[in-house]
């Protein structure tokens, strides 16, 4: 009946639909960006009198844009064979796909393998993802992701635990990928539907949905809850669990940390143990200077001397739970000072470890993924009390409060209309679609728009850094060649520095966007990569896998020459610029002409490094107003009872620019004072 009913299907392509007399309704599911897409078609007397597209988990403005022309077209041309929508190919194939099967009359009957164990593998969000699947006659019995894959740490890793074991449950490749890790979900289900057909399967087959039984609404209660699970949320978390409180944490994501577990891992604290022996000289009062001259003086001074007060303590309670720093003193890039400490693990992973280490041997602390929070619930007088959210699976979540909420979900930065709406101007004429970012997809707003509909007042929120170290291509920063900046220099296309390397983020990425096709190259030698077989960028990936791979621009270089070819920059101008810059180190000079003061390291000799870097939206200063005690204030001027908020969420702490280094330090440090006052009361 199957073959016959395919056969059909390839006259109606050809022909147009065949008439049947009688109303049919047929539907299929296959996967998409986000998840299973469900197309379900009607059709009388040969026509498609409907087509019923259901794509919960594609992106709105992308995937779901692109069902509903899918749809409309299918009705519109009397076919299942329209075109795909530009800019949304997988979405696209996928409805595509399923129409197909609707009238194929494809179905989810027993698929038959050929015994053994089988290799694929895809491209996921860094490269590619490797799968062993083995198979008896009739079942998937294991999936084993094999090691070598360089997924960004703390995120891929998720997918990579969880995707195998929801496909073995399932039996079935149209499963839900993990909320936040996509593209890494994706490669492993491609990949195991490659080994689905090396075995003999139909990888069709499996792609039919299987059915779901109903989730019921639930409701829970606490002394605090927390919505979102980055830096500032674990840290919240630890420390209100820390003074006896029950505590709910949601996170919308399917993995803990945010944008703080791919962020550059640097804390900023003046630390005399570290310094003096190098002849630092620094103290809290600098620090607070820094910070706040460093914003353009635009941050409430108050909330600056907490952060800066606060952080060399801050790092100690993270040691004390087991967070670890390489014991150095580096100036990270825009810090402005050496004063930065670097974690062990990359990015930072080892901060989130340290909090989930700490949450994981408590039990009045309950975590739950992939559930968003929708809206703050508030009582007649006004007070916050409790949090609506919404699971993945659509189902309700009720979550009560007896002490408060805090808000932790980060800020704007991947949210192009909320972009637009308050930061773009004259400083950044074009903070639109085109401007890559630096956060992770999860990062939109969320918390912000909450709080302002239960009475809070915003701060700030024409401000935003752009980061001028991210890929050009992705936006990340975990290819970065770590070391400070100390030893590199920047060069345009034409081979010139053009810009101090040691300045604010903010004026490098204006500068940067200046420059021949919006971009730079950060310049090292062998100072800094001492072996690029074993040397590790900030993500864990050593320099001569991403030389190796080729795909971003990464080169290395024998001679000077030989590394101005493969840039393709004047090598004359290359060379001076070089020369000038260990000219004024050699020297012994305080500062050069472009205003650089960190004149430490000549770079003379190869081996040469470089790759380009391009600056996008990074981190959002404005936000919710907070106190001192990290309560939320409103629009009355007043705290709103109940509601706290911690980390990129919040406003008034950074001023007009952030300095590299103090996102950790304020996530640590207003997390920990937010867990403590929702607690208290204050």
């Amino acid at each position: 009946m199957k073959k016959i009913l395919a056969a059909l299907l390839a006259l109606v392509m050809c022909l147009g639909l065949a008439s049947t007399g009688m109303a049919e309704t047929f539907s299929a599911t296959q996967q998409g960006f986000g998840g299973a897409v469900t197309v379900t078609l009607t059709v009388e007397d040969g026509v498609i009198k409907e087509a019923v597209i259901d794509a919960p988990n594609e992106t709105p403005a992308l995937g779901g844009q692109a069902a509903e022309t899918l749809a409309k077209a299918m009705v519109e041309q009397n076919t299942v064979k329209v075109d795909a929508v530009a800019g949304a190919t997988i979405t696209s194939e996928a409805v595509l796909a399923a129409a197909e099967a609707c009238l194929s009359g494809e179905t989810a009957e027993a698929n038959r393998y050929t015994p053994g164990t089988y290799e694929a593998a895809a491209f996921g969000q860094n490269g590619d993802v490797t799968v062993d699947v083995t198979f008896s006659e009739d079942k998937i019995e294991a999936i084993e992701v094999k090691e070598g894959h360089i997924e960004t740490p703390g995120v891929g890793d998720i997918a990579i635990e969880t995707i195998p074991g929801r496909i073995l449950d399932a039996q079935s490749l149209a499963i839900d990928t993990v909320t936040g890790v996509t593209m890494t979900s994706r490669a492993i289900i491609t990949a195991v539907g490659d080994c689905v057909e090396q075995a003999g399967g139909s990888r069709d087959a499996l792609m039919i949905a299987p059915e779901k039984a109903p989730v019921q609404d639930e409701e829970m209660t606490a002394d605090v809850i927390i919505v979102g699970g980055g830096g500032a949320g674990l840290a919240a978390a630890v420390s209100a669990s820390d003074e006896g409180a029950s505590v709910i944490l949601i996170e919308k994501t399917g993995f803990l940390g945010g944008n703080s577990i791919v962020s550059g891992g640097i804390y900023n604290a003046p630390d005399p143990e570290l310094q003096e022996p190098l002849g630092i000289e620094d103290s809290v009062d600098f620090y607070i200077q820094q910070t706040w001259e460093g914003g353009d003086k635009v941050a409430n001074l108050d909330l600056v001397t907490v952060l800066c007060s606060n952080a060399l303590d801050g790092l100690h309670w993270l040691e004390s739970m087991g967070m670890e720093f390489d014991g150095t003193i580096t100036q990270g890039v825009g810090s402005l000072y050496r004063r930065t400490h670097t974690a062990v693990m990359p990015n930072g992973t080892g901060y989130i470890k340290t909090f989930e280490d700490n949450l994981s041997a408590k039990d009045n602390v309950t975590i739950i993924m992939e559930t968003a929070g929708k809206s703050l619930i508030t009582d007649d007088n006004g007070a916050v009390v409790g949090v609506i959210a919404e699971a993945k699976d659509g189902h309700k979540v009720t979550l009560h409060a007896s002490k408060g909420v805090v808000l932790a979900t980060g800020g704007f930065a991947g949210n192009v209309e909320m972009r637009v709406k308050y930061c773009q101007g004259e400083k950044w004429p074009n903070l639109g679609e085109g401007l890559i970012t630096s956060n992770m997809p999860a990062i939109t707003g969320d918390g912000i728009i909450m709080a302002q509909e239960a009475g809070a007042d915003l701060v700030d929120m024409d401000q935003i850094q752009l980061l001028q170290v991210c890929n050009p291509w992705t936006g990340v920063t975990s290819d970065v060649i770590t070391g400070g900046v100390d030893a590199c220099i920047y060069v345009n296309q034409e081979g010139n520095r053009f810009v101090r390397e040691d300045g604010r983020r903010d004026v490098i990425s204006a500068a940067i966007l200046a420059q021949t096709g919006g971009r730079m190259y950060t310049i090292h030698n062998y100072t800094v990569v001492d072996d690029p077989d074993t040397y590790r960028c900030l993500g864990g990936r050593t320099v001569s896998s991403l030389i190796e791979e080729g795909r971003y621009g990464f080169v290395k270089a024998d001679t000077l020459e030989e590394l101005a070819e493969k840039i393709n920059v004047p090598y004359e101008n290359l060379k001076a610029s070089l020369d000038t810059y260990n000219e004024h180190v050699k020297n012994g000079d305080s500062v050069d002409e472009l205003g650089r003061e960190l004149l430490t390291t000549a770079l003379e000799g190869g081996p040469w490094y470089a790759y380009p870097r391009a600056p996008a939206a990074h981190h959002t200063m404005g936000g919710v107003k907070i106190n001192t005690d990290a309560h939320v204030i409103g629009t009355s001027g007043d705290p709103i009872p109940g509601l706290y908020a911690a980390g990129e969420v919040t406003g008034g702490i950074h001023g007009g620019n952030r300095l590299g280094g103090n996102a950790i330090v304020d996530f640590t440090v207003f997390g920990r004072i937010a867990g403590q006052s929702v607690v208290e009361g204050k």
